[in-house]
């Protein structure tokens, strides 16, 4: 299933809407401090409209960036969130 990373200037309570958004769509994801990874069968589009609307209806507005995921590097993640993002990306 397709891995996408969702940037956002989200201050808390936007970023909790856009996580109960997530979960309209997908079957697992990752949060990070000012992003998410989501794990779905949308397309980047269709994700990007879904949470954009979330915001709207919440009264949030703010930037928003869903790309998708081929392959990753990181560095300082949990060991659980290293073994989470290794186990969806080819």
């Amino acid at each position: 299933m397709p891995l996408l990373l969702v940037a956002h200037d989200q201050a808390p309570d936007g970023a909790a809407a856009l996580e109960d958004a997530v979960w309209q769509l997908a079957e697992s994801h990752l949060v990070l401090p000012g992003s998410l990874l989501v794990e779905s069968p949308v397309s980047a589009r269709y994700l990007l409209e879904h949470l954009r609307g979330a915001l709207r209806r919440a009264g949030r507005p703010g930037a928003l960036l869903v790309i998708p995921v081929q392959s990753a590097d990181w560095d300082g993640l949990s060991a659980d969130a290293e073994e989470w993002i290794r186990s969806r990306i080819p």
